[in-house]
């Protein structure tokens, strides 16, 4: 999905005075390209302040093209390139000389780029070589600590927060909107005071107040505690307030904060996979009367509502989709985890010490650049039981294969394996048969043809394998019996024989599976594998033209479905979508929530088939056709009842229309993205009194215009909750054109 305005943000507080003069230095400044330079020591807000601007409409409709980066301490130069390369060009793409690539593409352009969280001079001058001066308003926005990082910019120095603003925080995080009784204002503003002006201490102190009654005693009795440490005497520090929240965590709650220190600085986190690592971990209590996925992310909201945990980006129902801790919580749980032995970290420019002066539970390896790395990676043997590795590998082809037998050997003790950071060979699959205490395993496997059988019966939490190559999986990975999420992954494959043939061969494992993502087709032939799979909630393959695609109605609990046709480098180019003319709606499951379409050709009778789903909330056509043209004509007949969420990505229609508001009567959500043929949004979507988003993302600058004119007349009749979102298109045409 798109990065997206979240409808359920905060209420900005703090900065007025300085929000306008960066917005002022962005837009209305010299035509030379500038550097602007946000200060202040850290919990100030200065990524809050940066993102809040770099979000600002003013700003954004400003630039023709728009990109984030965050560089902290150690970053990949390479890698964070990349990243701001994808951005610009609206798609995940890697490419070896991107600084030349991204200078070309950014010459002549008026563009913004953020980097967040610069600390050396260094490394500003080695970024600096890539950002064109072009004469033509372009901007470069910096945050830092160090005010030496740049000397030839605007600086601004952010100023401490008053006591009302401080106190106006506390009440946005307390109160989210309402009224704060006024029995509690007194309190509340000397609660505040004791906060030393940062806004992260505010948070903290917000998230501990949130559990306690809010009553005049009970905030009394708060501030009475706070004014008998010593330490809190002068007013609380940051890493006072972190530690006193750590505190009032419970026992796995603590646990579950500490993992964040497995993970590279800044680094957004999936909260699928954090979840995943927690359950395997065992820092999750199973309760009879709910899944512990729920409760995990139970867990999770208990992070976020401490404000121990930051949400990056949630979903079109407010769920979290990813989520970071702020630099200040990460140091106080690195310097935790080594007093604990919780964690060790390996950073792998790092010379390895074959002797440990203590045993950690657990090792995070952390790669930066192409470095060699030695085929033992721990050459010492311990009772770990966790090895992870960062950033993971997304193609393998021609580099380095590791052999890591040795894990299996000098690792009998490992619950979680996941080393997706290095490509491995996959003779490793029979040499970790032993590591039956396993419950998480994710590997890049390199290598073609059939691999050894995986008796892991224990398995439990995940199996993750990834590979470049075609890879026959035997039957036997069909008998993990308490196996809950399954991934496998083949680049570059025509198919993938992943079901045991023939076809009355038992299986007799995934009686729990919840989640199936293959890169394979599944058809009619298939219908036994999936009627083992009664719990499954979340399937991902594609689709054949070959064959006839599943009924998956017999999938009584899947609430998540995504089909699509192309396994290629470049998933936005599909020349042949497709044609699903099989579809009937037995084929769906009611309960079914979700569904992503990718590559698909589908007929006005398919789509008013889904419409007909009347549990859907979310629906993505990525790079679809319609059977009938270039138009898609939703009539009056056809009504997605509680749909929120709706997303066009890469689709080449030019008309669309909608009859009536009654077909989408619950719609909050509409994301245009790379629409490129399409020249107007329906204006029926400013008659639905529910929508409170509508993005659009590099179309046609005659659906800008209309999506313009959509936000002013419900601006004109007083609907003031409508966030219409506009990132302009000719920076995305260019770059997408060169990378074909």
């Amino acid at each position: 999905m798109p990065n997206i305005s979240n409808p359920y943000n905060d209420k900005a507080v703090g900065f007025k005075k300085e929000a306008e003069t960066i917005i002022n230095q962005l837009i209305y400044g010299s035509k030379e390209r500038e550097v602007v330079l946000i200060t202040g020591m850290g919990g100030l807000g200065k990524t809050t302040l940066a993102r809040r601007l770099y979000k600002e409409k003013i700003v954004a409709n400003h630039f023709d093209s728009n990109a984030w980066g965050t560089i902290s301490q150690e970053y990949d130069y390479k890698d964070l390139l990349n990243k701001i390369y994808s951005q610009v060009c609206g798609r995940e793409i890697e490419i070896d000389n991107v600084a030349e690539e991204l200078r070309k593409s950014l010459m002549g352009r008026r563009y913004l780029i953020v980097l967040d969280d610069i600390w050396s001079v260094k490394a500003w001058e080695e970024l600096n070589r890539v950002f064109p001066s072009c004469d033509n308003g372009s901007r470069i926005v910096l945050t830092s600590r160090q005010e030496r990082v740049v000397s030839d910019a605007k600086h601004i120095c952010l100023p401490f927060f008053t006591t009302d603003e401080s106190w106006e925080l506390l009440q946005v995080k307390l109160f989210k909107g309402s009224r704060c009784p006024e029995e509690l204002e007194n309190v509340g503003k000397e609660i505040s005071k004791k906060c030393g002006g940062l806004p992260l201490v505010v948070c903290l102190i917000a998230g501990l107040l949130e559990r306690v009654e809010k009553s005049e005693q009970m905030w009394h009795e708060f501030l009475l505690t706070i004014n008998s440490c010593a330490e809190f005497r002068d007013g609380i520090r940051s890493k006072d307030a972190i530690k006193l929240s750590y505190h009032h965590l419970s026992y796995n709650l603590k646990h579950c904060l500490l993992y964040f220190a497995a993970f590279p600085e800044d680094k957004r986190i999936e909260v699928s996979y954090l979840i995943k690592l927690w359950i395997s971990e065992g820092f999750i209590d199973i309760k009879e009367e709910e899944r512990v996925e729920d409760t995990a992310k139970y867990c999770l909201n208990h992070l976020v509502g401490s404000n121990l945990v930051m949400v990056s980006e949630r979903k079109y129902d407010g769920g979290i989709l990813s989520c970071v801790v702020h630099d200040l919580v990460r140091d106080f749980c690195l310097a935790k985890v080594k007093e604990e032995n919780f964690l060790h970290i390996i950073k792998m420019e790092d010379k390895l010490n074959s002797t440990l002066e203590f045993t950690p539970h657990r090792i995070s390896f952390h790669r930066y650049g192409d470095n060699l790395i030695p085929n033992e990676l721990v050459p010492w043997n311990s009772s770990i039981h966790t090895l992870l590795g960062y950033p993971k590998v997304h193609r393998n082809n021609g580099a380095k294969v590791y052999n890591v037998s040795w894990v299996g050997k000098k690792f009998e003790h490992l619950t979680i394996l996941d080393i997706e950071f290095i490509g491995v060979d996959k003779l490793i699959l029979s040499e970790i048969n032993s590591l039956i205490h396993l419950r998480y395993l994710a590997l890049y496997l390199c290598g073609c043809g059939s691999v050894s059988p995986l008796s892991l019966k224990n398995l439990e939490g995940l199996i993750k394998l990834t590979s470049y190559k075609d890879l026959h999986l035997p039957k036997y990975f069909w008998n993990m019996k308490s196996l809950r999420h399954m991934t496998i992954h083949h680049y570059n494959c025509d198919s993938c024989p992943t079901v045991p043939t023939p076809v009355n061969e038992t299986i007799s494992g995934l009686e729990v599976l919840q989640t199936l993502d293959l890169k394979t087709s599944l058809s009619t032939r298939d219908e036994h594998l999936l009627r083992k799979l009664p719990h499954l909630k979340y399937l991902s393959c594609l689709v054949s033209s070959s064959y006839s695609f599943a009924e998956i109605d017999i999938l009584h609990h899947l609430e998540s479905l995504r089909l699509y046709n192309s396994c290629d480098d470049k998933p936005y180019i599909h020349e042949n979508p497709h044609l699903l003319n099989d579809l009937k709606l037995s084929k769906f499951p009611s309960g079914i929530k979700k569904i992503n379409l990718e590559g698909i050709t589908l007929s006005s009778s398919a789509i008013s088939i889904i419409a007909q789903l009347s549990n859907l909330e979310a629906l993505i056509l990525a790079c679809c056709k319609f059977e009938e043209g270039l138009e898609w004509n939703v009539d009056e007949e056809t009504q997605f009842h509680k749909l929120k969420y709706l997303q066009l990505d890469h689709l080449d229609i030019r008309i669309w229309n909608i009859c009536s508001v009654e077909s989408f009567p619950c719609l909050e959500q509409v994301i245009l993205d790379y629409c490129m043929e399409l020249r107007e949004v329906p204006y029926t979507l400013a008659d639905i009194s529910t929508l409170k988003l509508l993005s659009v993302r590099s179309c046609h600058n005659s659906i800008e215009s209309s999506a313009k004119k959509i936000e002013e007349d419900v601006r004109d009749i007083g609907n003031e909750q409508l966030i219409v979102e506009i990132i302009s298109s000719e920076m995305c045409r260019l770059l997408i054109f060169n990378s074909l």
